[in-house]
């Protein structure tokens, strides 16, 4: 007798309707108040500066554009961008993190090229978000702004930092992996469709 598969109860009891994703963890240091591995030329070429909440969120939505990210793919597609973004904002503001860490990139002309939101979890320092705006994206500013990421965290004592993306965005694992980091753990998400 073949065992009967049951169906988590949103399902409606039918095969599986809900979208699967798979997101790696990984786990970066920051020793002695420095990355392990930040890339020399990431520093210098960008500036950092605080901005206001309404900057974030017009840098979110911007960013969203393009996306290799899953949900920020789906969520647009139920929502839009302005709603993705302004729920980004929000998330992001409930976190342990702190706001003051926040920062705008710009170019030596004074461009946006993206943003670098260092925040936390209960338990660890974490990248958060990371972005290039669409214009400025390969030219290797991911590196950029996670070095400044991973250095606020060590200016305020972090020893372990914490970061995940989607397995299959290959260059932010690729911009992890420079910058020192190992994956920890490969975590299987299943999300009930957005009606």
């Amino acid at each position: 007798m073949t065992p009967r598969r049951r169906w988590p109860p949103w399902s409606g009891g039918a095969g599986p309707p809900w979208q699967q994703a798979s997101r790696t963890r990984w786990n970066g240091c920051a020793c002695n108040g420095r990355p392990t591995s930040a890339s020399p030329a990431s520093r210098g070429r960008l500036t950092f500066a605080p901005a206001s909440d309404e900057e974030f969120v017009r840098l979110f939505r911007r960013i969203a554009v393009g996306s290799l990210d899953d949900e920020t793919r789906r969520n647009i597609a139920v929502k839009g961008a302005e709603a993705t973004a302004r729920d980004e904002m929000d998330f992001y503001l409930g976190c342990p993190g702190r706001r003051e860490w926040w920062r705008v990139a710009h170019t030596p002309d004074g461009q946006v090229a993206g943003l670098a939101l260092p925040s936390s979890t209960p338990y660890a320092r974490n990248v958060g978000y990371l972005g290039v705006v669409p214009e400025f994206r390969g030219h290797g500013y991911v590196d950029d702004l996670l070095t400044e990421i991973i250095l606020i965290h060590a200016e305020s004592g972090a020893e372990l930092i914490t970061a995940t993306t989607d397995t299959g965005n290959a260059p932010m694992a690729a911009a992890f992996a420079r910058a020192g980091f190992r994956t920890s753990e490969i975590r299987m998400l299943y999300s009930a469709p957005v009606a």
